[in-house]
């Protein structure tokens, strides 16, 4: 079976017993606390430990995580241990949250600017996003001095490109082509 089809077969499984349940918000919640989990280091060393039994990886996930999350998340979480998936967790929250996503209409979008940007101008293009895709907005603000200027607005798969940085890298390269187009 293909990789993606896996983490995918599972979010699908795990959304489908949530809203059957009726507590979408609440593993919406527990699949972010998951995947911020996934990302640290220690956690991802004894889920990958190869000669680590499941039984022992369920002990060190329920000891860190159960009273946080909901009781479906960690039966699933129990359930991909067990049939040694445990590597695709944070796929598996990821398209869970994607499948929310959809389900709420709710686009998710990253502000890229050189310098932190007040709270006004977030709502405010929050706004502008809102009304031009007619869904809810999950905006995240990202400071990158590499910018230099301006701003890089990505809208799910959408780019808007209008940073310091971009504009010098086009310049560059149009210099470099015509210099070697007229020798």
């Amino acid at each position: 079976m293909n990789d993606s089809q896996i983490s995918v077969r599972y979010a699908k499984a795990l959304f489908h017993s949530a809203s059957d349940r009726q507590i979408l918000d609440r593993v919406n919640s527990d699949m972010e606390l998951l995947s911020e989990a996934c990302k640290l280091k220690d956690f991802q060393y004894v889920l990958e430990l190869p000669y680590l039994q499941p039984s022992q990886k369920i002990k060190v996930v329920h000891s860190v995580l159960e009273k946080q999350l909901s009781e479906i998340t960690i039966t699933m979480i129990d359930l991909v241990i067990k049939n040694k998936r445990e590597i695709y967790l944070p796929d598996i929250a990821r398209n869970f949250r994607d499948l929310f996503r959809k389900f709420r209409n709710i686009r998710s979008a990253t502000l890229v600017t050189a310098q932190p940007i007040d709270d006004t101008a977030i709502g405010s293009i929050r706004e502008l996003i809102r009304k031009t895709y007619q869904s809810e907005v999950d905006l995240t603000s990202v400071v990158d001095e590499d910018v230099i200027g301006g701003f890089v607005l990505t809208i799910e798969d959408m780019q808007y490109d209008t940073s310091v940085a971009s504009g010098l890298k086009k310049i560059k390269k149009q210099l470099l082509q015509t210099s070697t187009q007229k020798r």
